[in-house]
C-alpha cells in the first residue's frame, strides 16, 4: 500500500480555494470566462530540483507534471502527478498525497510521472492510469485501483503520453480503450502487456488525447506542432505550429476538437483546419502553465477546463478552474 498522507484545505464552490483577485491578476480570460483558483498545492510534496538520481547521469526533480480528472468510483475529483507521489484533490478542497516512490529506483516502480488519464477498459475497470519515463526499468504503463493500489501494467520504454477513449470511437473499436505513446509507437492496449502498434513517432511526440474519431498528439520538434492522427489509415497531419504545445487529456466525446496549452502560456482549442480560440492566457512568464484537463459529465467541474501552473521562482504550484459564466 502507498504511504498517504492526508491534508485539508478552505473550499468554496466546487472546493474552490477563494483568493484575492490580485494573486490572478496575471491570468487573462476571453470574454464571457471566468478564472478561479481550485487549490493551492504549494507544499503539498515539498519541491526538490534534485528529488532522485534517474540511472547514472540524470537528475530530476518533483515538481508536478500531470493532473488528471477523475471519475466514480474514485471518491476524489482531480490528480496531480508530482514526483513519484500522486495527490488527490477532493470535491470539498481537501488534498490527500499518495506516495509511490519506488524501493528501487529503475526497478520497482514509477520514477518520472509523464502523464495521467482516467479509464475503464473492460478487462480492469476503473483506474488512473500513469505513463512513466526513466533511463531503465522505471518506466511503462501503470495503473492504480480506486482504493489507490498501484500496478505495473507493461513495461514498455519511456512512456510519455497516455490516452482513453471511453467511446471507443478511434479506429471504430466500440469499448473502452486505452492509447499510449512509447518511444517507438502509438499503441493501443488490449491488455496487460498486449498491445496494438499504430503510427510509428519519434522521441519529440509527448502529450497525447482522443477526441471522438481523432487523436491529438503535441510533437516538441522545433517548431514545435499540434497534430491530428486520423482513425483507420493512421495518418498525420499537422493543425498548426509553436514553440510548445501541451494536450489536454480528457475531451468532447462528439467532436473532434484538441485543447491544448500553447507556448507554457495560453490555453486554446483548435479546429482541424487550424483555427484557433484562445480561451485564456498567462501574463507573467515566471508563471508556467505545464499541463490540464478537460473534465467531461458527469464530472462537477465539466464544462470547465483545469489548468496546472507553476512558478519555481515563487517555488508555487495551483490548479485554476477556466470556465464559461460568472
Amino acid at each position: 500500500m502507498p504511504l498517504v498522507v492526508l491534508l485539508a484545505f478552505s473550499c468554496g464552490r466546487h472546493g474552490f480555494d477563494p483568493v484575492p483577485d490580485a494573486e490572478l491578476a496575471h491570468v487573462q480570460v476571453a470574454p464571457g470566462w471566468t478564472v478561479r483558483r481550485l487549490i493551492d498545492l504549494t507544499g503539498l510534496v515539498p519541491y526538490r530540483p534534485d528529488d532522485y538520481q534517474d540511472g547514472s547521469n540524470q537528475t530530476l526533480d518533483n515538481a508536478p507534471t500531470a493532473v488528471a480528472s477523475l471519475y466514480d468510483p474514485f471518491t476524489g475529483t482531480l490528480a496531480v502527478a508530482a514526483g513519484r507521489s500522486i495527490i488527490e484533490v477532493g470535491s470539498d478542497g481537501s488534498a490527500t498525497v499518495h506516495d509511490y516512490r519506488p524501493a528501487v529506483p529503475d526497478t520497482t516502480g514509477p520514477d518520472n510521472l509523464r502523464a495521467l488519464v482516467f479509464g475503464a477498459p473492460p478487462d480492469i475497470g476503473p483506474a488512473l492510469w500513469i505513463g512513466a519515463a526513466s533511463q531503465t526499468k522505471g518506466d511503462g504503463v501503470f495503473d492504480i485501483s480506486p482504493a489507490w493500489e498501484i500496478a505495473r501494467d507493461a513495461l514498455y520504454n519511456n512512456v510519455r503520453g497516455i490516452a482513453y477513449d471511453a467511446a471507443g470511437d478511434f479506429d471504430a473499436i466500440g469499448t473502452p480503450t486505452i492509447y499510449f505513446i512509447d518511444d517507438s509507437h502509438v499503441n493501443r492496449r488490449i491488455s496487460a502487456g498486449s498491445d496494438v502498434q499504430l503510427a510509428g513517432v519519434s522521441t519529440t511526440i509527448s502529450t497525447m488525447a482522443v477526441s471522438a474519431t481523432a487523436l491529438f498528439l503535441s510533437d516538441d520538434t522545433v517548431p514545435a506542432a499540434l497534430d491530428r492522427e486520423f482513425t483507420a489509415t493512421h495518418a498525420r497531419q499537422i493543425i498548426t505550429t509553436s514553440t510548445a504545445f501541451t494536450v489536454l487529456e480528457g475531451g468532447p466525446l462528439d467532436t473532434t476538437t484538441a485543447t491544448a496549452i500553447r507556448d507554457k502560456a495560453v490555453l486554446a482549442q483548435y479546429a482541424n483546419d487550424g483555427t484557433s480560440q484562445d480561451l485564456a492566457s498567462s501574463t507573467d512568464p515566471t508563471w508556467v502553465w505545464v499541463a490540464g484537463s478537460a473534465p467531461q459529465p458527469p464530472h462537477p467541474l465539466a464544462g470547465g477546463f483545469i489548468v496546472l501552473e507553476s512558478n519555481r521562482t515563487l517555488d508555487r504550484d495551483q490548479l485554476l478552474y477556466l470556465a464559461p459564466g460568472s
